[in-house]
């Protein structure tokens, strides 16, 4: 029962990959749904290339022209200046880049020697926010920079530094995010909520739990101390002296330790003093069971209070849940989406809004790029789906109007605007058209007046079909009223603040509404109420045939009319103008951000989310009409207040300057030109320099002298007036390039080098299957030779061509391989060829002083087609013809007349492939991978040269195989691997496995007193591995099962928190534990299984006529256990292991095994 018992767990891996150890190409893919990718268009300005398709015109020409504005900026801070423009690839939104193939490249198994091409490229995406879209760009453009000042930008600087520069995470995210955005709201938020609940004890453990943060709040903290200018020194000098700890030292006059000593103390202060009459949250928290603590978004009151929907993604698996505020008891309505940490997650979808019933819930959803609204009947339990109409890109707030309409707010052709749906016929009529981002509607009924509350940051009030030019849309979000009841072409203007934001809109009452801002540098709610207001008075001139003239008062009837109009004026009497306008107050000011908040008014009801003591919280309170309280600013905005009066009267004081100092400029008086004489000689005095660079223009000088480090988190303002107050022009606002149409020009197929790499390498390549009757000796691993291998690819990365030759360190053959990837559509397509050839010595023969050669040639082709489910989960299909020869080369007659081998085989092998593992460091990854496995193999002869003859021989093989792996992290830093894998053939020919050894092995040597299965028809042989305690071949057969765990310990990060050292820093301790057999027939525990046989003695010794065969119990499963070392030296991943083996019971002497490359 034993053996039953462990066969079935060995069998039950039988299911992948013939023959390449553990070795095995999984990979994960992109998901394309549609075919806008197909036509592609460009722009070409002084320091950018723009890339668009489809709809995207108008979110590209947004991009090129906040990129330009905002190059020179990047370039100042950082002090560099690159050659080559930068690619800016542009895609309408999150979906898309999803399905983008840019990135998608499978990580290398031996990294050493590869030399990446670092290009300048990047993409982007529109959200709905053009100023999100403004920080990606900045934080591309900081990347490109960054990668030239660090790594240079040529080849051989590439090189030289990518080996010798090894700089911690934060160092280049936080300095990337400080240049993509400055301090804000949201970051001062996060990390007061980390500093007031004490989890800061030191720089790099924060630094190693959000690198990003951490790094982006040194470098502010930098700034704000030591000034902008020392942000370009420490770059120069950290890649000057390649360590980071010299720049702190030189640059600073300070240690790194003694300076994030200084960070520490200087955030404890600032957030100990913050907000002192902030009070905690005064609702009644809500018990939502989260027990893996998921980000809520999307929560929704029922108009009668008693239910609360809300949405839970797990990184990009999101649920909708409807909880009764009474009992608590909830409800899953609908779920959709799957798991996904390799990519950005997408918190746009899904998106609720109740009927004004209560008694329908509406989802609006994606899938598969296709936006769907889903109406869930609350009685009944079942939803009617139906497809939203097909022009919107993307929505972001969706809002019942009345039982047949809804209100979103969406994308169409790159613009955000507010748009009436109409859910019987699917008609849409656009409420705004214009390239001002338009967020956040919410239905609202003031005053018994029906209308729309919507976030813009438009300037004025004005509604026309305007359509983007040079004033870019970047600027701070209002609230806004459209009265539906009275349509007209001017909203009420509800906000004006200049450095906040106000956004989430609700209704408190019939005549006040509420919202959130974070006017005091932290996100607060606000009331208020519409009032009507005197704007002016006008002049009516109403002449004698009753014709009614407008003047403004202070204008004279001399100056507008002649005096025959004059002579006809009738009267003249005055007219008020009346307009309305919003006036709010604060009512609430917590110690933490207001993420959400969301009311119920005719219940009474009101729910926030904030963020608070590291997780997020749900509160419940009633709506009140609070008075207006005292709010609190905070140390973060009171000195961005500081720094824009600075601002605004250094360009009120330049403008004036400019005014008054009026100077009438001298005759000019020519000097005559005197022509000097060129005596040959160099004036050694008088040196010029000619630069690559165009010479740049330098401002004149100024009086004023406002220091930028002071900005507090300022880029750029686009609003420092109020509306009675015109904006002031200055040197401080950048120059937006013009947008032309005819320059727009079509994209052409182009490609250029992704990487180069000539290594030391063994691997197996095209599966490492050796055709059995060319290698009469049993498989041996190639010897170690010299890989050069190129790939190219299109800018897109639809395309991918990899070519590379390898020789052998003994000379005794090459290998050549050429692969094409075609991944333009939703179905991949590969293309390869590959030759081998190969000569080695036979055994010797007495008759002969000279030892016969043998040379096997093998040629394959591959056509490979893969079905993406989703981005880990694909079907694959392969094809694969295949021709190997084998001869003996002559030396004498006998192998002159020697016949030779030649074999034609055309194999069909299909695949499901599962694989969302991540890489946490080198040999470290997180998750599961798993392939299942198909293959038949046909024999056939096809004769061309003296006559035409097709034979399909007898020879057919069908394999079947699994290999499965799962990699758990532990211990913060280290992870436990398991590998379960096996493969067995049948047919009239078989597929030879020999257990043993290790992937790589570079000193291989195999085991010839296990004997090898007699006429069982064999074609292919190759290794199963990993068994290590062993030699090759300590088992063989037409199946095999191995279990493979490992435990991979970075011993040095648990030591040093710090290690510049590569060697070091990739150093692991791994210990392991290896199962696995290898047998013929039905069962290796079968009597018959030649692992039981012996034949004494060697009946290939010709002087040995009488043998025996003896038969004896040998137990099938062998077992390997020790330990080994990993790590990178010279560029090369190297494994050392030490290994004793089981084998019947009985421990083997230890063996050393010496490989390249990674683990499984």
């Amino acid at each position: 029962m034993r053996q039953i018992y462990i066969l079935f767990i060995l069998l039950s891996a039988s299911l992948v990959l013939p023959a390449q150890g553990t070795q095995v190409e999984f990979g994960k893919s992109r998901v394309q749904y549609h075919r806008d990718f197909d036509d592609w268009s460009m722009y070409e300005t002084q320091n950018f290339i723009t890339y668009w398709y489809g709809d995207g015109r108008n979110i590209a020409q947004a991009t090129l022209q906040i990129a330009e504005s905002d190059f020179s900026d990047i370039e100042d801070l950082l002090e560099h200046r690159i050659n080559d423009k930068i690619e800016v690839i542009v895609y309408t939104d999150l979906t898309d880049l999803k399905q983008s193939n840019i990135g998608s490249e499978e990580t290398f198994e031996n990294a050493g020697g590869q030399t990446k091409i670092y290009g300048n490229k990047m993409f982007v995406y529109f959200s709905g926010d053009h100023n999100l879209l403004r920080r990606q760009i900045r934080e591309g453009t900081a990347t490109v920079f960054l990668n030239s000042m660090l790594f240079g930008s040529n080849l051989q600087e590439i090189v030289q530094n990518s080996v010798s520069l090894n700089l911690p995470a934060w160092f280049k995210v936080g300095l990337i995010d400080y240049v993509g955005e400055a301090w804000s709201t949201d970051l001062d938020n996060q990390l007061r909520d980390i500093f007031m609940r004490g989890d800061v004890k030191d720089f790099q453990d924060f630094a190693e739990k959000d690198p990003v943060l951490a790094g982006h709040s040194l470098w502010y903290f930098i700034g704000q101390n030591y000034g902008r200018a020392t942000v370009s020194n420490l770059l120069y000098l950290t890649r000057i002296n390649r360590n980071i700890e010299s720049g702190f030292l030189y640059v600073l006059g300070s240690t790194f330790e003694r300076t994030t000593e200084s960070w520490l103390l200087y955030f404890q202060e600032r957030y100990k003093g913050d907000l002192r009459e902030a009070s905690a949250p005064e609702g009644e928290a809500l018990d939502i069971r989260n027990k893996r603590d998921l980000p809520f978004t999307q929560l929704k009151l029922s108009p009668d209070g008693k239910k609360l929907a809300y949405v839970t993604n797990e990184i990009g698996k999101y649920k909708v849940y409807v909880q009764d505020l009474e009992t608590g008891n909830r409800k899953r309505v609908f779920k959709f989406g799957y798991r996904n940490q390799l990519q950005e997650t997408d918190y746009n979808y899904p998106i609720l809004a109740w009927s004004p019933s209560g008694l329908e819930l509406a989802i609006l959803y994606e899938k598969r790029d296709i936006v769907y609204l889903s109406r869930y009947d609350m009685a009944s339990g079942k939803s009617e789906v139906e497809e939203l109409a097909p022009q919107y890109q993307r929505v972001y707030s969706m809002e019942y109007l009345n039982n047949l309409q809804l209100i979103l707010s969406g994308a169409v052709k790159g613009y955000s605007d507010i748009f009436l749906y109409s859910l019987s016929t699917r008609d849409t009529r656009r409420l705004t058209n214009d390239f001002w981002d338009d967020l956040d509607a919410r239905v609202v009924k003031l005053d018994g007046r029906p209308g729309i509350i919507f976030a813009s940051n438009r300037p004025d009030t004005l509604l026309l079909d305007a359509k983007l030019d040079t004033i870019l849309p970047t600027g701070n979000f209002d609230l806004f009223y459209m009265d539906m009841a009275n349509p007209s072409s001017e909203l009420i203007r509800l906000t004006w603040t200049p450095y906040a934001n106000e956004r989430n809109p609700q209704l408190v009452d019939s005549t006040h509404f509420s919202f959130l801002s974070d006017e005091t540098g932290l996100y607060s709610r606000y009331n208020g109420y519409i009032e009507t207001y005197l704007h002016h008075i006008d002049k009516i001139v109403l002449m004698d045939d009753g014709t009614e003239l407008i003047f403004h008062p202070d204008s004279t009837l001399e100056s507008k009319l002649d005096s025959v109009a004059i002579a006809a004026v009738d009267s003249i009497f005055s007219r008020p103008v009346y307009k309305e306008r919003g006036v709010t107050f604060p009512v609430q000011q917590y110690d933490r951000n207001l993420l959400w908040q969301h009311a119920a008014e005719r219940s009474g009801k009101l729910v926030e989310l904030m963020w608070r003591e590291g997780y997020q919280q749900v509160f419940i309170r009633p709506v009140e009409l609070l008075e207006s309280i005292p709010a609190e600013q905070t140390f973060f905005r009171r000195k961005q207040i500081q720094y824009l009066s600075q601002l605004q009267e250094a360009a009120k004081k330049e403008a004036a300057k400019k005014e008054e100092t009026i100077v009438s400029a001298p005759p000019i008086i020519e000097a005559p030109m005197v022509v000097q004489q060129d005596t040959g000689k160099v004036d050694i005095d008088n040196y010029f320099f000619q630069s690559e660079f165009d010479e740049e223009e330098l401002p004149p000088p100024s009086e004023v002298d406002v220091e930028a480090e002071e900005a507090e988190g300022v880029i750029a303002f686009d609003r420092l007036t109020s509306e009675t107050e015109p904006a002031v022009k200055s040197k401080y606002e950048p120059e937006v390039v013009h947008f032309e149409p005819p320059r727009i020009q079509p994209h052409r197929l182009t490609f250029r080098t992704d990487f180069v790499t000539t290594q030391l390498d063994n691997s197996l390549l095209f599966q490492g299957l050796s055709s059995y009757a060319g290698t009469p000796q049993g498989f041996g691993y190639p010897p170690p030779g010299i890989l050069l291998k190129g790939n190219f690819k299109d800018l897109f990365e639809d395309y991918e061509i990899e070519g590379g030759v390898r020789v052998p360190t003994s000379f005794n053959g090459s290998e050549f391989f050429l692969v094409f990837d075609d991944k333009k559509r939703r179905l991949d397509k590969r293309y390869a060829a590959y030759r081998q050839k190969q000569r080695f010595p036979l055994e010797a023969r007495s008759t002969s002083p000279i030892q016969p050669r043998l040379e096997t040639n093998t040629f394959l082709t591959q056509f490979e087609v893969r079905y993406p489910l989703n981005m880990f989960t694909s079907l694959r299909g392969q094809a694969t013809l295949r021709f190997d020869n084998s001869t003996q080369l002559a030396s004498d007659l006998q192998s002159l007349t020697a016949p030779s081998s030649r074999e034609q085989r055309f194999g069909l092998r299909a695949e499901y492939v599962f694989d969302n593992t991540i890489d946490l460091a080198l040999n470290l990854k997180q998750g599961t991978r798993y392939k299942f496995y198909v293959e038949a193999v046909k024999r056939f002869d096809v004769e061309l040269i003296d006559r035409v003859n097709i034979d399909f021989a007898d020879g057919f093989m069908t394999i079947i195989g699994l290999d499965a792996r799962h990699y758990e992290r532990l211990l913060k830093h280290s992870v436990f691997a398991l590998r379960l894998a096996g493969a067995t053939s049948f047919g009239s020919e078989k597929m030879l496995y020999y257990l043993g050894g290790v992937d790589n092995w570079l000193f291989p040597s195999f085991n010839n007193e296990i004997p090898l299965p007699e006429s069982a028809g064999f074609a292919y042989e190759t290794v199963a591995t990993n068994m290590r305690g062993f030699r090759m071949n300590i088992r063989n057969g037409n199946s095999y099962a191995v279990f493979n765990s490992e435990l991979r310990i970075p011993i040095v990060r648990y030591l040093s928190k710090s290690v510049s050292n590569n060697f070091l820093r990739n150093l692991q301790l791994v210990g392991f534990f290896d199962m696995g057999t290898a047998w013929q027939g039905v069962s290796p525990f079968s009597d018959e299984n030649p692992l039981n046989t012996k034949i004494i003695p060697d009946p290939l010794v010709p002087s040995n006529p009488v043998f025996a065969k003896v038969r004896y119990f040998r137990d099938p499963i062998v077992l390997g256990y020790g330990f080994g070392i990993r790590s990178v030296l010279f560029g090369y991943f190297l494994r050392l292991d030490y290994a004793w083996g089981l084998e019947t019971r009985v421990v083997q002497d230890p063996r050393l095994y010496f490989s390249l490359g990674m683990d499984f």
